[in-house]
């Protein structure tokens, strides 16, 4: 399963900083296995527009920037928290379920 992480650029500066962004995939990468490949798409928006992944991870912050189109695909929003504290069982019990299907 393809899972795409999208971080925001708020006025030039970074919503969550990438290297935490990082090691919170890496985490969940660990957890998870060999069946899930993890990008970050710092690019924000552009993997949801060309629906290159099974699931998005997005900033929840940004998720009043996302048009209709955007919103259609299959998204799990993660919050700064999250990320500064490794905080990923929600995430891994969510996406194991979802490859279930």
């Amino acid at each position: 399963m393809q899972v795409n992480v999208i971080t925001s650029t708020v006025a030039g500066q970074e919503t969550v900083a990438s290297a935490d962004v990082q090691a919170f995939m890496a985490a969940m990468e660990k957890q998870l296995g060999a069946d899930f490949n993890f990008t970050l798409d710092t690019d924000y928006g552009q993997s949801l527009t060309d629906h290159s992944a099974d699931v998005y991870l997005v900033y929840f912050g940004s998720q009043a920037n996302l048009s209709p189109e955007q919103r259609s695909q299959m998204i799990i929003f993660y919050s700064d928290e999250d990320v500064a504290n490794l905080t990923i069982g929600r995430f891994v019990d969510m996406l194991q379920q979802l490859n279930k299907q």
